[in-house]
């Protein structure tokens, strides 16, 4: 009997629940574009950085093979040494910076999805939510269900940082 009952005040409680595409929010938020394009600007000057460093060394080789003709043996293998060393030097630097890049865009996203979370259960207290589910671990949802535009717009509300 007992069972029963417990079972009747179960049923009685309505389950509200609702549904978010976190990359959703982190392509198409004010704050995530923001987000994306301070990345994609840092990208593109590092990329000038290392474009400027593989033109020294082009303009080293070509240098070192118009010059070769005319010098010593030991010169040739001093100034070869030399190149060798410098684009070892710029692709270690390269490496370098493209990990650094790969660290800060991974931490920027981690911020940020710990942000949305965030901003998700926000939403899902105030809204009277018993669950929201992100919507990559699922296999159907209603679309009635999602409720990723209205996070957007208390996420972008929160103010572009």
């Amino acid at each position: 009997m007992i069972v029963a009952w417990g079972g009747v005040g179960w049923a009685a409680q309505s389950i509200r629940v609702g549904v978010v595409d976190v990359q959703q929010i982190l392509n198409q938020s004010q704050r995530g574009q923001v987000l994306k394009q301070k990345l994609e600007q840092e990208r593109t000057g590092r990329q000038k950085e290392l474009d400027a460093r593989q033109q020294e060394l082009v303009k080293l080789q070509s240098e070192y093979e118009k010059q070769s003709p005319v010098l010593s043996e030991q010169a040739k293998r001093e100034k070869k040494e030399s190149i060798e060393r410098r684009v070892r030097d710029a692709r270690r630097v390269a490496e370098d910076a493209n990990r650094d890049f790969e660290k800060k865009v991974r931490d920027a996203e981690m911020e940020t999805t710990r942000e949305i979370f965030s901003v998700i259960q926000e939403y899902g207290k105030d809204q009277g939510f018993s669950l929201i589910l992100e919507r990559s671990s699922l296999i159907f949802s209603a679309a009635s269900v999602d409720v990723t535009s209205e996070v957007i717009k208390r996420y972008d509300a929160k103010g572009v940082k």
